[in-house]
């Protein structure tokens, strides 16, 4: 006698799983350092966005609106680096399951990445907390930030050996100048300039690697 009420219930397991949608996201390849669409909009629980990873060496890693190019603190997700030759015929992915329907904030978190824009959301709001706002937030990150970011964060990240070198060496370079016209008694210098000095000891450094 239980035989019908069961049967509804499959029927309605059935049709939940089979309303599902599997978003595809293209991350990089061709198009560039972007992520392709750069939002689904309408996701629902049980959606699945399938990142699929193209050259050259990208991530799919969760931030926050305010935050754009940082990986959330605690609980977010992260693809890890999925680094994929010119000529592959076999990509990498990554799927990630929506379990509500609050926006979902995604970076590249490969260098300068994300600064150049490389962002992605879910849900995005179409007023407030937009997606064009999350990527303007993304573009005006500074590189310093970034760098500060990512060693704060504990992340390994291929390709920024350079970026540590010249901020460590600028500041090298604006500590020396201090105390050397400190021993002077010219007083402290201007703003104008230490960063005079440190963008040289960037570049300086950027050279040597």
């Amino acid at each position: 006698m239980f035989t019908k009420p069961l049967t509804v219930l499959s029927a309605l397991v059935v049709a939940q799983f089979a309303s599902a949608a599997v978003h595809e996201v293209t991350v990089g390849g061709s198009a560039g350092l972007v992520f392709t669409p750069n939002q689904v909009t309408g996701a629902v629980e049980g959606d699945v966005i399938h990142f699929i990873f193209h050259a050259k060496n990208h991530t799919a890693t969760q931030s926050s609106f305010d935050k754009p190019c940082q990986q959330i603190p605690k609980g977010g997700f992260n693809s890890g680096f999925q680094p994929v030759d010119d000529g592959a015929t076999n990509f990498p992915t990554y799927d990630l399951a929506i379990n509500g329907t609050d926006p979902v904030w995604v970076y590249c978190a490969q260098a300068t990445h994300c600064q150049s824009g490389m962002v992605f959301a879910v849900n995005a709001p179409t007023d407030g907390k937009t997606f064009d706002r999350f990527m303007a937030n993304a573009i005006g990150t500074s590189s310093m930030s970034m760098s500060m970011a990512v060693t704060d964060s504990g992340m390994s990240m291929p390709g920024t050996s350079a970026v540590s070198s010249a901020t460590t060496s600028a500041a090298a370079v604006a500590s020396t100048a201090t105390k050397n016209a400190a021993g002077r008694g010219v007083g402290s210098l201007s703003w104008g300039t230490l960063s005079g000095l440190v963008l040289g000891g960037m570049a300086g450094a950027a050279i040597a690697v």
